[in-house]
C-alpha cells in the first residue's frame, strides 16, 4: 500500500483503496442470479453531447484514507447505514418510518415529510455521518471513473465538513436534506455526488439504493431549505417522494433511447424484457 497523507486525519501512513461509494452500494446492485450481473451505468459525454450505456464492475476507488479513517468512517455511519438500505430482500429504513405518521400527508405521493425525533429506531446521527463523509471524500479527491474524473467544489466549507467527520459539530450554512424513495418504485440503483447549477449557493446530491443525499452550501440557502436540513431542525425531517426515482428512470429511459447501447447489452435486456412479459 502507498504510504502519503491521509485526507481525513491529514498524517502521514500507509493509505487504503478507498471508495467514493461504499464497496456494498455496489453489490446492492449486482443480481448474481440474472444475465445482467454487472450494474448497467450511463454516462453522459459531454463532448458528443449524447448518452453511452455500459455494463461495468468497475468501482471508484483511489489512495484516499488510512485504515483508521476508513474504520471511523464504518463505525460512526456506514454500519449502520448499508444494512437498512433497499435490497431485493426489503427496504428496512422504509419500514422504520412507515412506523410513524407523516407530517405533511400526499396523496400523490410527491413528497411527504416524518419527524425523525419521534421515531428512536432511525440513528439520524448515523445517516448524517454517512452523508456528510461521502459529500466530503468527493470534494477532497479527483475519482478517476475511467472517463475522467469525479470532484465536487465546496471551497471554504470543506475544511468544516471535514473536521465535521473527524467528530466536531457540524458546520454553519451547510444543510443536508434525506430523502427515501417509496419500495414500489425503482429503488435499487445509484448515482455519485453531482452538482446542480443554483444561483447565489451550492447544490449538490448523491443517490444510493433507497435514499437521495442533497447537501445545499452557502449562506443564501433558502429559508424552506433551511428548514429540510436533518441536522439543524431539531424535528430532525426525513423525505418520502417518488421524484428521485423519477428522476433516474427518466434518465435511464432516455439513454437507452438515444444513447448508444453494445449490441450484446441490447440483447440482454431484450430477452429479459421478454422474460417479464411472459
Amino acid at each position: 500500500m502507498p504510504v502519503g497523507q491521509c485526507k481525513l486525519c491529514l498524517q502521514q501512513k500507509e493509505l487504503q483503496e478507498s471508495h467514493l461509494l461504499p464497496a456494498a452500494v455496489y453489490r446492492l446492485c449486482r443480481h448474481e442470479t440474472e444475465e445482467i450481473s454487472d450494474p448497467i451505468t450511463i454516462r453522459h459525454d459531454s463532448k458528443n453531447k449524447s448518452f453511452r450505456v455500459f455494463q461495468t464492475s468497475r468501482q471508484i476507488t483511489g489512495p484516499v484514507l488510512c485504515s483508521d479513517c476508513e474504520q471511523l468512517l464504518n463505525t460512526q455511519g456506514e454500519s449502520w447505514v448499508l444494512p437498512v438500505l433497499s435490497s431485493l430482500e426489503g427496504f428496512p429504513l422504509y419500514e422504520m418510518l412507515a412506523q410513524g405518521e407523516p407530517e405533511f400527508p400526499s396523496e400523490s405521493e410527491e413528497l411527504t415529510a416524518y419527524y425523525a425525533e419521534k421515531l428512536p429506531a432511525i440513528r439520524t446521527d448515523r445517516l448524517v455521518h454517512f452523508g456528510a463523509a461521502i459529500f466530503w471524500k468527493a470534494a477532497a479527491h479527483n475519482w478517476q471513473t475511467g472517463h475522467g474524473y469525479v470532484r465536487l467544489y465546496l471551497g471554504k466549507y470543506a475544511a468544516g465538513l471535514r473536521k465535521f467527520v473527524l467528530g466536531e459539530r457540524f458546520p454553519e450554512h451547510l444543510y443536508l436534506m434525506v430523502t427515501i424513495v417509496p419500495p414500489k418504485y425503482p429503488t435499487i440503483s445509484a448515482f455519485v455526488p453531482y452538482e446542480s447549477k443554483i444561483k447565489g449557493f451550492y447544490h449538490y446530491s448523491f443517490y444510493v439504493p433507497g435514499i437521495e443525499f442533497r447537501l445545499s452550501v452557502g449562506r443564501e440557502v433558502p429559508d424552506y431549505l433551511r428548514a429540510c436540513c436533518i441536522v439543524t431542525n431539531p424535528q430532525r425531517p426525513i423525505f418520502l417522494g417518488k421524484h428521485t426515482a423519477e428522476f433516474i428512470g427518466s434518465k435511464f429511459k432516455e439513454a437507452l433511447e438515444t444513447g448508444r447501447t453494445p449490441l450484446k447489452l441490447e440483447g440482454r435486456l431484450s430477452r429479459m424484457r421478454g422474460k417479464k412479459k411472459a
